[in-house]
């Protein structure tokens, strides 16, 4: 399995896990605080039940009537479902709220709850003794609203709260997935900056070597032919020909030594504001000379101003425009936007595009896919750009064009 692939499944793993924990954690909490709420309940139960029973000498002094009486207008209240007065099994007073509904048990608790077609109901029951020391037992039946709506506010909360713990999970998780991934290409950064360091250490010492054994004996090799062109027959075209081509060869050889110099030393900067409007027009009519027919297109963020060293940046642009038309390219669009991470620039060409195999190295010093390439031109710009603190990156797809973003 691929790894972003595992870092999915992970992420998704620990996201249903985190859902199943918090689920039934939070499931525990709400019924630690139903069962709560009716240990509460069934302790106010208790205290009317005290109450009814003090109260009874003072209701029943009149018989039964007045208790009726105070049955009654407990049973005005809203909240109450039922009263019912018993007195020897005989049921001596009811009512109901709901017609012939009065779930009443033969012997009860004093308090008790218990769930109904209505709703969660408490009922409080009181033995109470007259004066004559006959028993009654009063019933009062409640609506429980209380749990009732803790209930459906704990269901409602339930889902909220555990989606909310996994999205954090989630969140967490996907901040230290990225965290790792950006770990990751840092350390490749180090050890591929590692690398390239070490390529140009022996590239210094080859480029050494060249400077010292190829560049004074060229030199003077130029020189010689200097002193030898104008003895040269100016009407022997082949002589001409031939003395052209040298100069040229001598000039390209001179070229490469000079950009192996160049990919091995640090760069002087001077950064400065630039105006990508002037810049690209600049760069326009100089791309346009580099293949016949080459369209470039410029498409610039209004507002945008590039903080960079102006000669190198052409320095690298150029060598990107000059490769897209050495590999056959009609058209050229160069792209600057505005991004989070800095300015960036994308130049994208319809040519032959590069193959999948070669995409890796084409970075890579003495590495080149043209017959007459040296391999040093990317190589030099990825340096440049590192130098300039930003980043080279190509994309491409073989008959597709190859794209070119740098990042500063």
């Amino acid at each position: 399995m691929r790894p972003g692939a595992r870092a999915i499944v992970s992420a998704a793993g620990l996201c249903a896990a985190s859902i199943v924990l918090f689920y039934f954690m939070n499931l525990g909490n709400r019924r630690a605080v139903e069962a709560r709420t009716i240990e509460l309940a069934v302790a106010e139960g208790g205290t009317i039940e005290k109450v009814l029973q003090r109260a009874s000498a003072h209701l029943l002094a009149g018989g039964e009537e007045p208790l009726v009486r105070f049955l009654e207008e407990i049973f005005a209240d809203h909240q109450v479902v039922y009263v019912a007065l018993r007195s020897s099994g005989e049921l001596r007073h009811a009512s109901s709220k709901f017609e012939g509904y009065l779930p009443l048990q033969e012997a009860s608790p004093p308090v008790r709850t218990f769930p109904s077609p209505l709703g969660e109901i408490l009922e409080v029951s009181a033995v109470l003794r007259n004066a004559s020391d006959r028993v009654y037992r009063v019933h009062i039946g409640y609506f429980f609203s209380a749990l009732d709506e803790i209930r459906r506010s704990a269901r409602r909360s339930l889902l909220l709260l555990t989606l909310l713990q996994s999205g954090i999970v989630l969140l967490l998780a996907l901040f230290l997935s990225r965290f790792n991934r950006q770990m990751r290409r840092k350390e490749l950064e180090v050890q591929r900056e590692k690398e390239e360091k070490e390529k140009l250490r022996e590239i210094s010492l080859v480029t050494a070597g060249i400077n010292h054994e190829i560049r004074n004996p060229l030199h003077s090799l130029y020189l010689s032919y200097q002193l030898l062109e104008p003895r040269l027959d100016p009407a022997d075209e082949e002589a001409a020909f031939h003395g052209r081509a040298l100069k040229r060869e001598i000039k390209r050889i001179q070229d490469i030594i000079e950009r192996f110099s160049q990919l091995t030393r640090d760069h002087p900067i001077r950064r400065e504001e630039i105006d990508p409007a002037a810049f690209f027009a600049e760069r326009r009519a100089s791309w346009e000379r580099f293949g016949e027919g080459l369209r470039v297109t410029v498409d610039l963020e209004a507002g945008v101003m590039v903080s960079s060293d102006r000669g190198l940046l052409a320095q690298v642009l150029d060598n990107l425009a000059r490769n897209a038309a050495e590999a056959g390219a009609r058209g050229l669009d160069v792209r600057l936007r505005r991004r989070r991470e800095g300015i960036e620039i994308r130049i994208r060409d319809d040519g032959p595009g590069i193959k999948a195999e070669r995409l890796g190295s084409i970075f890579d010093p003495f590495v080149s896919f043209k017959p007459r390439g040296s391999g040093i031109g990317l190589a030099l710009a990825r340096r440049i750009v590192t130098q300039l603190g930003g980043r080279i990156e190509a994309a491409s797809a073989e008959g597709n064009g190859a794209e070119f973003t740098i990042t500063m």
